[in-house]
């Protein structure tokens, strides 16, 4: 594959010399100081400023970023740890007052009502964010993001021993599709009690987060957290009783369709007791899945599977690949998970993840490959900030791309039989990720709206929350001390809090805009390049008209997709 270099066009610097590097406060505090004594009288004064402070923005935030990503491939790097510390420690708490200073400047101006309608979005997230701000919270900004990190330093170490061979935890998993009974419960139990081992210290970190936060909120002037995160978040097109309003409609019109689901599991596999270690494997117990054996099959089957889709959507993939930003493989000391990074100023994102040659990896690169694209397109707006999307549009941006996807993945999958296996195992998923995303929804309201809130009681609610959105067929009997921690293995929790309900919003616009791939797979695509390539400039629901979709989370429309998808299931 060569190098498309045509994908990405480099916006050269015009404002931070191109051979700056981020290092100290000492280097970098010269350019807040320009911006914040510029003269900004006229609207061309007033425009190169936003656009230069734009670029700052995206040189530091890309640094930022790599830092980020250097301890993610390797939680044991001493080296990378203390440069993603000292961003923390010694950078960003001195950004914070001067970009509060450059929105105050930014907010006072009149000019800013002559800007194009592009920036609504810039205009309503900076007065927000002048709102939220109070100097008390930068100090305890600094001590939220060391704990965030201790998340992946305590859950990256783990490991178990199976059959003698050490297992890194993603590659744990890939035995969940065993067809030997004995060894999916042996691997689970391994698994479990590895994890377990960490259950205190994981709830006592998560105690300290929300203690944190809280006092966050509060000084902000907020009575709990949750309400301060949706503004922090910019949630400005739904609130928290929408997010209810998706908590009752997935339990109404999803967990039926789910029960029917795991009994039919149930009697397929002719078991007594369907248990949490029967639910990956193949209920006919046919041989796991094999879609690829190692990275560079991995990648030029993602590349043909996309081209098919739009040779763009390949290229995209060619081009990260090529360039060095696909990190694929699972290794002992990376960190457990998988996303995209976006790069705000050089343009080509990176993935990370960690693959075990197994099924769900498509699904995870797929996923991934979503976002990836998003970011290409999106890349060709003016403004950095422009580009960052939020989750709602951006998690649409992926799991759109996982059903389209969907229609060719022979690339994977030569065989029918295997084809249609991993579309029906692919489509009972979906299902399931939306009570799943209800479920840490509604934990973390309880859990922020709630505070002082102690650790017998966080166990207690999200065992009940587990009854109101399991299907009640999966018998936990016996495994209550490891079920009751479930949300310990759940990152969002401990370093992006509320950043969950994104992925329930955006699966109900994915099925439907599956939907209109099936009637119109042109047209779907278009759309969807459409509305990626908006970014950030138009409202949530807006971008959700262009994808030719809506943005409704309503009992009516969840049941209508959750027939749509059964109905599909049913041609497999």
């Amino acid at each position: 594959m060569d190098v498309d270099t045509s994908l990405i066009k480099y916006n050269e610097r015009s404002f931070v010399p191109k051979e700056f590097k981020l290092s100290t406060w000492e280097t970098l505090e010269p350019f807040y100081k320009d911006l914040a004594e510029r003269d900004i009288s006229t609207q061309e004064l007033f425009e190169k400023w936003i656009k230069d402070w734009d670029e700052l923005y995206a040189v530091v935030s890309e640094d930022m970023r790599w830092k980020y990503i250097k301890t993610s491939i390797d939680t044991t790097d001493v080296k990378a740890k203390s440069a993603l510390e000292d961003f923390y420690v010694n950078l960003d708490p001195k950004m914070k007052p001067w970009e509060n200073k450059l929105q105050k400047e930014f907010n006072a101006s009149k000019l800013k009502e002559n800007l194009s309608p592009d920036f609504i979005n810039f205009k309503r997230g900076i007065a927000n964010d002048l709102a939220l701000f109070n100097e008390k919270n930068i100090e305890l900004s600094k001590e939220l993001s060391l704990l965030e990190n201790k998340y992946a330093e305590i859950t990256g170490s783990w490991s178990i021993t199976h059959k003698g061979k050490e297992l890194t935890m993603p590659q744990a998993v890939k035995f969940m599709r065993d067809t030997d009974r004995n060894v999916r419960e042996e691997v689970y139990m391994l698994s479990r009690e590895r994890e377990i081992q960490d259950a205190a210290t994981l709830d006592q970190l998560l105690s300290d987060l929300i203690a944190i936060r809280h006092q966050i909120a509060l000084n902000a002037g907020y009575s709990n957290y949750r309400d301060y995160k949706f503004d922090e978040m910019h949630r400005f097109d739904y609130d928290a009783k929408d997010c209810e309003a998706f908590h009752k409609s997935t339990a109404s019109a999803i967990i039926p369709l789910l029960k029917v689901i795991d009994k039919q599991r149930k009697s397929d596999l002719k078991v007594t007791d369907l248990k949490p270690w029967d639910m990956s494997v193949d209920a006919f117990q046919r041989n796991p899945l094999q879609p690829f054996a190692v990275t560079a099959e991995f990648v030029d089957k993602t590349v043909e599977c996309f081209n098919k889709l739009d040779p763009y959507f390949g290229a995209c993939i060619a081009n990260m690949y090529e360039t060095g930003k696909l990190d694929l493989e699972s290794r002992k000391g990376k960190a457990p998970g998988g996303y995209m990074m976006a790069m705000p100023e050089s343009g080509i994102p990176f993935i990370f993840m960690n693959h075990a040659s197994s099924e769900g990896d498509v699904r995870v690169m797929v996923h991934e490959g979503g976002h990836a694209i998003h970011s290409y397109l999106a890349h060709a707006l003016k403004y950095a900030s422009m580009r960052q999307t939020p989750s709602e549009v951006a998690e649409l941006a992926s799991m759109s791309m996982e059903l389209f996807s969907l229609e060719n993945w022979e690339s994977f999958y030569p065989d029918t039989e295997d084809l249609n296996r991993a579309k029906k195992n692919h489509l009972e998923g979906l299902l399931k990720i939306l009570p799943s995303v209800a479920k840490g929804d509604a934990f973390q309201h309880w859990m922020y709206t709630n505070p002082a809130h102690s650790i017998v009681e966080r166990h207690a609610k999200w065992a009940a929350l587990n009854e109101i959105y399991g299907s009640g067929v999966v018998d936990n009997a016996g495994l209550e001390n490891f079920t009751e921690v479930g949300y310990q293995g759940i990152l969002h929790f401990y370093q992006v809090p509320f950043y969950y309900i994104e992925y329930g919003f955006a699966q109900l616009g994915a099925i439907a805009m599956w939907r209109n791939f099936k009637k119109d797979p042109k047209k779907a695509v278009q759309d969807y390049s459409n509305a990626l390539r908006l970014g950030y400039t138009k409202t949530i629901p807006e971008i959700y008209k262009t994808a030719g979709i809506k943005f409704d989370f309503s009992e009516e429309y969840v049941r209508d997709l959750a027939i749509f998808v059964k109905l599909e299931l049913e041609k497999l």
